[in-house]
């Protein structure tokens, strides 16, 4: 009974902090008229404090930012799931990591996967750790690269040419020569 009698006593506060009784004169008379207080607080809507509770328990899930999906592809690649990785991590980033050392992967996978996609991206420099090629750089390199085993492969057929023309002259001049008798 207490309890109804102090939650009746709040609703009656509440209702007179949100109300004003002013005098207002009217034909020569002074009448009091309940009017809104503007400076009251609103009073709570449950609706709205039932949506906001629901807004705030939902998990907030976002999209990783671009250093830390290459930080988390990277610290796969490097465990192994190069399949999981190929989507993300370009072949700059693969080549990187395929040359650094044991002692360097186990520095570089105490970092945290921003910090680590930072370093790949060029963003951010390890001190402990070597510079990553940028991909016009590993671009460059693979070209020349490229090109050199082509010019080994284009020896390799002119030469093969030639021993077979020496080869065919020679037994073109054996089937010249007249047969020997015995």
């Amino acid at each position: 009974m207490l309890k109804a009698i102090i939650a009746a006593a709040r609703h009656i506060a509440a209702v007179m902090a949100a109300v004003t009784l002013v005098p207002v004169v009217e034909a020569g008379r002074v009448v009091w008229r309940l009017v809104r207080n503007v400076f009251a607080p609103e009073p709570p809507v449950a609706a709205a404090e039932a949506e906001l509770a629901h807004e705030l328990a939902q998990p907030v899930e976002q999209e990783p930012s671009p250093a830390e999906a290459w930080g988390r592809a990277a610290m796969l690649y490097m465990a192994g799931d190069a399949h999981e990785a190929a989507g993300t991590i370009d072949d700059a980033a693969r080549a990187y990591l395929d040359g650094l050392s044991v002692d360097q992967q186990v520095a570089l996978s105490k970092h945290d996967a921003s910090v680590i996609g930072a370093h790949l991206l060029g963003e951010r420099h390890l001190e402990t750790l070597p510079r990553p090629m940028t991909p016009a750089e590993f671009r460059a390199i693979e070209t020349a690269r490229a090109a050199a085993a082509a010019a080994e492969a284009h020896q390799r057929l002119v030469g093969d040419d030639e021993k077979r023309r020496h080869f065919i002259a020679v037994l073109d001049d054996l089937l010249a020569e007249p047969p020997r008798a015995a």
